[in-house]
């Protein structure tokens, strides 16, 4: 595909100066990334020239000046026009934006998956604009930005079988956060059709296609799939699945420990998101055993990962778990109150759908949907 410089016309040089000077390094106000991400400080080297006084040295005329202008301007043109095509930056960017995700950097994250997309629609390449935007749809699901990341999936248009598969998985991912389990698993397995023979990608959206069914249906429809499943997984993985299915036996001392050793799993991965999650599950797990004491340290352990990694809407979600663990008056009405100003800042924060999702764990023995969060 034709770059953007080849496609303007010579009377708009300012444009291909510009692309010109991304290419080469020596500009940084191509590539910003969009509004609203920090980009620190700019990390492109600008060249200086340095002027020597030489009194004997003759002021050049106006006419050797306009051929040097020329000369820069052709030079600079070529560059755009005969641009080498391994200088492609949206990989680089992709990995360092994996690379934060995992440590738990989300706007760091963010801001790299940006500069990945941004780079790969400039190049025209479709494959790589997909990547960019469904890691993007990753950071906004981790965040809670529900919203967004629907917005992020609409924007993909692509009949690839191997990006069809994906977008199907994090549209089911979307839908089960939403509360739409009947669709999450409609949608998931519509990728695992595609995904067919890809034993990488049928193993993770499988763990989440259990997932929808463990925390949706009770045991006797996804009992004997879970047993055949889970045997062709390592302990890393299945962890937190079997965690889930204790908790849907009402098995609950039993779901602690196995909350437990995800959690050293996650932890030694430096996950803390999912560290988080895990806690928030065993101070369900404690409440339920009528540990009320311990399962709020627990919960604010939790709350105090989110806030650390910057998880504003996640951790909002578990501190609403404290409305049924206090049984202090006064701090029920403080946290009433702190959460009714929350409802108003996030039109997409329901309060009363979170509690009653969490009346439901209790009673049922099911996990929070999310809380732990989709398998990558």
């Amino acid at each position: 595909m034709r770059s953007h410089a080849q496609e303007k016309s010579a009377g708009e040089a300012g444009s291909q100066l510009e692309a010109a000077a991304r290419f080469s390094g020596i500009s940084s106000g191509v590539g910003r990334l969009a509004s609203g991400v920090k980009t620190g400080n700019p990390i492109f080297n600008r060249p200086y020239i340095f002027l020597t006084p030489d009194a004997r040295r003759p002021t050049p005329n106006a006419s050797s000046i306009n051929r040097s202008i020329l000369s820069i301007l052709l030079c600079i043109l070529s560059l755009v026009l005969f641009s080498p095509s391994f200088a492609d930056d949206s990989p680089k960017y992709a990995e360092r934006g994996i690379s934060a995700y995992y440590a738990g950097k989300y706007d760091l994250a963010r801001m790299f998956f940006s500069k990945a997309l941004q780079d790969a629609v400039l190049k025209g390449k479709e494959e790589w604009i997909a990547k960019a935007t469904l890691n993007l749809v990753d950071v906004e699901l981790e965040a809670g930005e529900e919203t967004e990341a629907g917005r992020l999936l609409e924007g993909i248009t692509t009949r690839e079988k191997g990006i069809r598969s994906l977008w199907l998985w994090k549209r089911s991912q979307l839908a089960f956060a939403q509360r739409h389990a009947s669709l999450a698993v409609e949608l998931v397995d519509s990728a695992l059709g595609l995904a067919k023979g890809d034993k990488a990608k049928e193993t993770s959206m499988g763990l989440d296609r259990m997932r929808y069914l463990i925390q949706s249906q009770e045991p006797a429809v996804w009992g004997p799939g879970y047993e055949a499943f889970r045997k062709g997984l390592g302990r890393e993985r299945s962890a937190s699945l079997d965690a889930m299915a204790a908790m849907a036996h009402k098995e609950y001392g039993k779901a602690d420990t196995l909350w437990r050793e995800a959690m050293g799993y996650y932890r030694d991965q430096g996950r803390l998101a999912k560290v988080a999650g895990c806690l928030n599950q065993i101070a369900l797990c404690l409440f339920s055993q009528s540990h009320r004491d311990e399962a709020i340290e627990m919960n604010a352990r939790a709350v105090a990962i989110y806030a650390e990694l910057g998880l504003e809407l996640p951790g909002l979600k578990a501190q609403a778990l404290r409305l049924l663990l206090v049984q202090d008056e006064r701090e029920l009405a403080k946290l009433r109150q702190d959460m009714d100003l929350v409802g108003q800042r996030f039109s997409g924060f329901d309060l009363q759908g979170i509690l009653d999702e969490y009346s439901h764990s209790l009673r049922e023995g099911r996990s929070l949907g999310g809380a732990v969060g989709s398998y990558r």
